[in-house]
C-alpha cells in the first residue's frame, strides 16, 4: 500500500475512480456577460495523464526530487498540469505573489535561489533584463510558445515525455520538503514559507472535515494557490476571467456568468473579490472609489443576479467587512453561509467562523471596540495567547500564558504549522515556539488577540501596528471599528507618531468620495462625529488628533490590507517636528 503523502496522488487516485469527471473547465476568449462562453474541458484522466508527460519531460530536462522550481504561469490548464507534474517528480515548487511588484518578485527569487525557471515568456523576459536567480538558475522552461533564449519550451517538454506512461510519484514523507510558499508581504518584509507534504495533506483533510466538502463538486477559485486543493479535493475547477494578481478589479458580471453557466457550488475568494461580486445586489451601479462599508445593504434591483447554484463560500486571504458581508449574503439562497476561515500562509486554517454568526452578533461587538470575531479553532488546531513581546521564545512554557480575555499574541499549535521560513533563520527564531515535551513546533501568529467566554478568537490587529502610548497601548483593530462607523467615513487607520520621547495616537481618516468634485469631506462636522464616536469608548477616547488622507496606500492583491507603516511616515511628515499631541493639523 503506497502511504505517499504527495499532493500528486489525490489526482491519481480522481483519474482512476472519477476519469471522466472534468477536472478544470477553462474558457476560451474572454468571458461573456450575457450568455455561455466557449471553453475547454479538461477531464481528470487527461489531467493526470498531461502531468504524468510533463512530468517525464522535466525529469530529463534536470528537474529532479528536490530541485526548487520557480513556477510562475497565470491560472490556466498548464498551471494545474505543471504543478502536479512538479509534485510528481518530487521538486518544491517555489510560489511567489507576482501581485507583489517586479522589485520584491526579484529579493525572493534571490532568497529562495531557485535551481529551476518554469514561468510564461513574460516571466522570463524580466528574468533575463533583472537578472532574477541568475546565480542560481540552472534549468529554463517557458510556458509560451517559443524557447525564447531557455533551454526548453512546454511543448518540447510534453514531447519528450508523450508514451512514457504513468509518471510514478514518489512516496513522499511526512517532513519532506513539497514546496516554498511566499507570503504576501503586505504586513512586512515576504518570507518563504517551508511547506512539508505532511502539512499539504493534513490541510486537504481539515478543509475537507470543517467545510464538507465533497468529491463532484464544482469551484470557482479566484485564488490561484488555493486552486491546487481543488483537484486533490475531488472538485472540479472553473478558471475565471480575471487578473489574479488584481482580483479587486474583477468584474462581477462575468464571475456570476460563470457561477450560472458552470453551476458552481463553491466560490473561494478573497474580500476584494466579496466586495466586488455585492455589486450585484446594486441595479445599475458600479462603485469607482472608495465607498463606505458601513452602507446598508440595498434592495435588489432588476439587473441583481443571484448565485443560486452556490453551497458555500469562502474568503480568506484578509478581513471581510460585515457590510460587504451583508451584501454578498443576499446574492446567495437561503442558509447558504459565507465562511471566513483565520489563518496565515505560515498555519492555515486556524480557525473558522460563518456570515451567520458576524451579521447576527459579533459585528455589533466589534462596532463597540471589542476586535473583530474569527471564530472557534478549527479540529485538530490548539490556540493560546501569550503576554506580548518582540523578542524570540525559544521553549514553550505554560507561563507565557496570559488569563482568558487579556489581549495577547496567538499562538497555534497543529498539524498544519510549519516550522521555518526558507534561509530566513532570525525569521524563523522569531516566530516559532519549540515545546521542550512534545517537540512540536508552535507558531506566533504575529496578529494580537484574546479567547472569550465561548472559546471564540477576536483579532484585535497586528502585533507590530499596536500602538504604545504612556496612557496604554492601542489596537488597531478595537479602535478603527468604533470610528468607521461615522457616515461619510470609508475606512480609518490607527498610526502612532512619535514626539519628546513618547509616541501618541493619530488617526488617518480616508473618506467616501464626494458626489461634486469640490465638495468638502472633513468638515467640522466630520470632526466632531469622529470625536463623538470616540468618545463612546474607554480606548478610543485618546484620540484626539484626525488627519484626512486622500487614498490610503493598500496591498495590490486584496486592496483590503492598509500599509499603516507608509501612513505613519506620511503623518509624522505632515504633523511636522513642531506638533504636540491635542494639536490638529
Amino acid at each position: 500500500m503506497n502511504t505517499s503523502l504527495n499532493v500528486a496522488s489525490h489526482l491519481v487516485r480522481m483519474a482512476a475512480e472519477h476519469p471522466t469527471q472534468v477536472a478544470v473547465y477553462a474558457p476560451r476568449g474572454r468571458v461573456r456577460r450575457d450568455g455561455p462562453t466557449e471553453h475547454r474541458a479538461i477531464t481528470f484522466r487527461e489531467l493526470n495523464a498531461d502531468s504524468d508527460a510533463i512530468a517525464h519531460g522535466l525529469a530529463s530536462a534536470g528537474v529532479a526530487r528536490g530541485t526548487r522550481t520557480a513556477l510562475m504561469v497565470p491560472p490556466s490548464p498548464d498551471f494545474f498540469a505543471l504543478t502536479f507534474a512538479l509534485f510528481k517528480v518530487g521538486a518544491v515548487p517555489v510560489l511567489i505573489d507576482p501581485g507583489m511588484g517586479v522589485r520584491n518578485l526579484g529579493k525572493c527569487l534571490a532568497e529562495a535561489g531557485p535551481e529551476a525557471f518554469v514561468g510564461v515568456g513574460k516571466a522570463h523576459a524580466a528574468r533575463r533584463v533583472l537578472g532574477w536567480a541568475k546565480g542560481t538558475v540552472r534549468a529554463t522552461v517557458n510556458v509560451s510558445r517559443w524557447r525564447f533564449f531557455c533551454d526548453t519550451s512546454l511543448a518540447r517538454v510534453r514531447e519528450a515525455g508523450c508514451g512514457s506512461g504513468p509518471y510514478p510519484v514518489p512516496d513522499s514523507q511526512a517532513t519532506e520538503p513539497a514546496a516554498v510558499l511566499f507570503t504576501s508581504g503586505s504586513t512586512g518584509v515576504a518570507k518563504g514559507v517551508v511547506y512539508v507534504h505532511g502539512i499539504f495533506d493534513a490541510q486537504v483533510k481539515l478543509l475537507k472535515a470543517t467545510y464538507g466538502i465533497a468529491p463532484g463538486e464544482i469551484d470557482l477559485c479566484t485564488f490561484p494557490l488555493f486552486a491546487l486543493f481543488g483537484p486533490a479535493l475531488g472538485m472540479t475547477c472553473v478558471i475565471p476571467d480575471m487578473d489574479a494578481s488584481r482580483p479587486a478589479r474583477l468584474d462581477p458580471h462575468k464571475a456570476a456568468a460563470q457561477i450560472k453557466q458552470f453551476g458552481v457550488t463553491s466560490l473561494f475568494g478573497s474580500p476584494a473579490v466579496i466586495r466586488r461580486l455585492g455589486e450585484l445586489t446594486v441595479s445599475g451601479r458600479r462603485v469607482s472609489g472608495p465607498k463606505s462599508e458601513n452602507s446598508a445593504a440595498t434592495d435588489l434591483g432588476p439587473e441583481t443576479r443571484r448565485l443560486e447554484t452556490l453551497k458555500r463560500v469562502i474568503s480568506a486571504g484578509a478581513p471581510a467587512s460585515a457590510a460587504s458581508l451583508e451584501r454578498f449574503v443576499r446574492l446567495l439562497p437561503d442558509g447558504v453561509e459565507v465562511f471566513t476561515p483565520y489563518g496565515a500562509t505560515e498555519a492555515l486554517p486556524v480557525a473558522n467562523i460563518g456570515s451567520r454568526e458576524i451579521l447576527g452578533e459579533t459585528r455589533h461587538l466589534t462596532d463597540q471596540g471589542k476586535g473583530v470575531c474569527v471564530g472557534r479553532p478549527v479540529q485538530g488546531v490548539e490556540v493560546r495567547v501569550i503576554r506580548i513581546s518582540d523578542q524570540p521564545i525559544a521553549e514553550w512554557d505554560d507561563s507565557l500564558l496570559v488569563p482568558q480575555g487579556e489581549v495577547g499574541e496567538f499562538v497555534v499549535r497543529g498539524p498544519v504549522v510549519t516550522q521555518l521560513y526558507y534561509n530566513r533563520p532570525d525569521a524563523t527564531r522569531l516566530a516559532k515556539i519549540r515545546d521542550p515535551k512534545t517537540g512540536e513546533v508552535l507558531h506566533r501568529m504575529g496578529d494580537v488577540g484574546y479567547v472569550d467566554a465561548q472559546g471564540r478568537l477576536w483579532f484585535c490587529g497586528r502585533k507590530s501596528h499596536r500602538v504604545v502610548t504612556p496612557h496604554g497601548t492601542l489596537f488597531t483593530d478595537m479602535v478603527e471599528p468604533v470610528f468607521n462607523t461615522v457616515p461619510g467615513v470609508a475606512r480609518t487607520a490607527l498610526v502612532g507618531v512619535t514626539r519628546g520621547g513618547a509616541t501618541h495616537p493619530v488617526l488617518c481618516v480616508e473618506f467616501v468620495l464626494p458626489q461634486m468634485p469640490h465638495e468638502r469631506r472633513f468638515d467640522p462636522t466630520a470632526e466632531r462625529q469622529l470625536r463623538a464616536a470616540g468618545a463612546r469608548s474607554a480606548h478610543t477616547r485618546g484620540v484626539a488628533t484626525f488627519l484626512e488622507h486622500d487614498s490610503f496606500p493598500m496591498d495590490v492583491r486584496h486592496n483590503s490590507k492598509i500599509f499603516r507603516e507608509k501612513l505613519a511616515v506620511w503623518a509624522d511628515k505632515l504633523l511636522g517636528p513642531n506638533w504636540s499631541p491635542g494639536e490638529q493639523a
